[in-house]
């Protein structure tokens, strides 16, 4: 058996050097390279086929390359016949190649029968080439110089310098949006996303970020957990490329134990979490030669190919029953926190750290022996605990103003009706109080990083044409947490509802003085608050204009809509007539 492979290896190899894949040479494709490569095997085989899809930020399309083994490319008649659907995406950090070359290989080995072609009998099997394309197109030797190899890579931000990876939610970016698209088109089982780790040394060339259980909706999450995992690491080791969990050390080594991800939205594998996609990033140790890193990186995919294969059945009931629950899904809990007094003792093989002085700055400085390797136990910190939670409204009301949060909605497949007529309904409102926002600036926002909310009911005038959201749908996980201003990546989070933050209405001190009086002579009890305040404020009792903001706000002629978050929940039927 050992011989066989060996055997078709080499002529995998063979097969491959008709379009000069030379990952074994540390060298990664160009852009116009990888894509003609996949062109190549469109036009040979009729089982695999090149969409080109939306555009990207630099206007060159986002692809997309299907291998269906009965020659069916359409996602729906693939869904009725209970397959099985794995998407690759590759490159999102473009210098980080390892999964453009291990994807073109598989396929070629899939395709030119290297591999067993029955593994592919029930999966689907979708690959993005290129997902960073103007990230790639900026190619250098340069930019990552921690990495070893390959000889030329692409740059980690895109065209628009965004980094894709942290743009699932609130999709800065055509790519996100192309994304989006195809995501949902195809509605994967599985999402893969293919990178280059950073940080600790130690000897594995692979390393795994799945999305935390707890972020999937049950059965899933057990699934991943107890079953998945366990068999995906089990995978690995027979075929020589032993795994560990992504390598972040709890303190500052990981001697000193590793904790998990648990990666909001706006990361890949969390953001297809949102709709019962079992979603994982590999993550290739950058301190490896380029070829192992490719070749981690395919056994990896392969591994999930195989474990998909066994459980196809399997994967097919526990999505629909988790879409089932999902729809039917009360609470939902918007944000976690680690704990730290559970942990798991896993093996870990790693280098002991030692420190020698810099040449450069004359000072100690830490580095990890590789001539020293150890293995012992270390703790894996991979508990969390629910903090926050809401219970979710029979609808949520969001008008039409908000155009670019309808638009984000409708690419996230999120079904939706319209008002037909003006109307006035009685909703639950939020306000938002004491917000605090970073100072640091990420691809264009200022994150919302900790608020206040204050609950109210009110009548709200709508339009004819604003949108309503009845939670009864598989995006339900999806429309909470993007709708629910505490939601870990909400659009509240990103500054797309920032103006309702602002006043637009003031006083002057010389006009309102009078109607000041009028107001504490006819409402004794804000006089005995404005009394009280004054008493005890020394601030407030030697400032004319806090005294006038004090009553002016507590009055009819504060704008009611200041600070009032824009997106309304309504619980009971709504007896007003709607468009699809």
């Amino acid at each position: 058996m050992k011989y066989l492979n060996i055997i078709l290896f080499l002529y995998s190899i063979s097969v491959f050097a008709q379009i000069n894949l030379k990952y074994e040479e540390n060298i990664c494709p160009t852009y116009e390279e990888a894509i003609n490569y996949y062109k190549y095997l469109d036009e040979k085989f009729e089982e695999a086929k090149l969409f080109e899809c939306e555009k990207t930020d630099i206007g060159k399309p986002l692809h997309l390359f299907v291998i269906s083994s009965d020659k069916d490319f359409n996602p729906i008649s693939i869904k009725e016949k209970n397959k099985r659907i794995i998407l690759i995406n590759n490159g999102i950090h473009a210098g980080e190649t390892c999964g453009i070359d291990a994807s073109l290989q598989l396929s070629n080995d899939f395709l030119f029968e290297v591999l067993d072609k029955d593994l592919l009998e029930n999966i689907v099997l979708c690959i993005i080439p290129v997902y960073n394309v103007g990230g790639y197109l900026n190619r250098s030797s340069f930019g990552r110089v921690n990495q070893i190899g390959p000889e030329e890579y692409g740059f980690r931000a895109n065209g628009k310098n965004i980094n894709l990876n942290r743009d699932f939610t609130k999709c800065d970016t055509e790519n996100s949006k192309s994304f989006a698209k195809i995501f949902h088109e195809w509605e994967p089982n599985i999402f893969i996303d293919t990178h280059t780790s950073d940080g600790a040394d130690y000897s594995y060339v692979m390393t795994l970020i799945p999305v935390h259980y707890l972020r999937l909706t049950e059965p899933l999450g057990l699934f991943l957990k107890d079953e998945m995992i366990p068999s995906l690491y089990r995978k690995m080791e027979e075929k020589k490329w032993e795994m560990i969990p992504y390598v972040m050390p709890f303190k500052q080594f990981p001697e000193d134990g590793i904790r998990a991800s648990f990666a909001s939205p706006r990361f890949s594998s969390s953001f297809t979490g949102l709709f019962n996609t079992i979603g994982f990033m590999s993550e290739a140790h950058m301190y490896k030669t380029y070829k192992e890193r490719v070749l981690a990186t395919y056994n990896f995919i392969l591994s999930t190919i195989e474990f998909t294969d066994e459980n196809y059945i399997k994967f097919g009931e526990l999505k629909n029953e988790a879409d089932e629950n999902l729809k039917n899904q009360n609470e939902f809990f918007l944000t976690y926190e680690r704990d730290t007094t559970k942990y798991d003792m896993i093996k870990f093989k790693g280098y002991e750290v030692k420190y020698k002085t810099s040449s450069v700055t004359n000072k100690d400085i830490y580095y990890y022996d590789q001539n020293a390797p150890y293995e012992k136990e270390i703790k894996y910190y991979n508990y969390y605990k629910e903090k926050f939670s809401v219970k979710k409204p029979e609808y949520y009301i969001v008008p039409q103003a908000w155009s670019e949060v309808i638009e984000l909605l409708k690419i996230n497949n999120v079904k939706m009706s319209r008002l037909s007529e003006d109307s006035k309904i009685i909703v639950e409102v939020y306000y938002i109080r004491d917000c605090k926002t970073s100072k640091r600036e990420t691809d264009f926002h200022y994150y919302h990083e900790d608020f206040r909310i204050e609950i109210d009911t009110q009548e709200i005038q709508f339009f004819k044409g604003d949108y309503v959201i009845q939670t009864n749908q598989i995006a339900n996980k999806y429309i909470v947490e993007m709708l629910e201003p505490k939601g870990e990546d909400s659009f509240f989070r990103w500054n797309f509802f920032d103006p309702i933050l602002q006043r637009h209405e003031y006083f002057e001190p010389y006009v309102f003085d009078e109607i000041a009086d009028e107001i504490l002579k006819s409402d004794q009890k804000l006089r005995d608050e404005f009394e009280k305040k004054k008493l005890n404020e020394i601030d407030f009792a030697q400032n004319s204009y806090a005294q006038y903001d004090f009553i002016y706000r507590n009055s009819p002629h504060y704008e009611e809509c200041h600070q009032r978050y824009p997106v309304y929940r309504l619980n009971g039927k709504i007896n007003l007539s709607l468009e699809l």
